[in-house]
C-alpha cells in the first residue's frame, strides 16, 4: 500500500479508470456481436444493416476518443465491417 497521499489518490483513480475501461471494452465486444448478428440474419435488409453499421462505427469513434482503443484498432474494426457490408451488398457504405 502506498504511504504518500498522492500515490493513494493515484491508486483510487487507476481503479476507477480500470473499471470504466473494462465495462466499455465489454460493451464494444457485445456491440460487435450484435452487429454481426444483424449482418448474418436470414435475409438482412440493407437499411437495417446500414443502421447497425453506422451505430457501431460511431461507438468505435467514441471509444477511440476516450482512449479505450487506439486509432489503428478502431480503424481496422471499422474497415472489416465495411468489407462485410460491401461483400453483402456490393456497395460502399455511406
Amino acid at each position: 500500500m502506498p504511504i504518500i497521499k498522492s500515490a493513494k489518490k493515484r491508486v483510487k483513480q487507476e481503479a476507477k479508470r480500470r473499471e470504466r475501461n473494462k465495462s466499455l471494452k465489454t460493451y464494444m465486444k457485445n456491440l460487435k456481436k450484435h452487429t454481426l448478428t444483424v449482418f448474418n440474419a436470414e435475409s438482412p435488409k440493407q437499411e437495417d444493416v446500414l443502421k447497425a453499421l453506422d451505430f457501431y462505427k460511431s461507438r468505435l469513434d467514441r471509444a477511440w476518443s476516450k482512449g479505450i482503443f487506439k486509432r489503428n484498432k478502431s480503424s481496422r474494426l471499422k474497415s472489416r465491417m465495411d468489407h462485410l457490408y460491401k461483400k453483402m451488398f456490393n456497395k460502399e457504405p455511406n
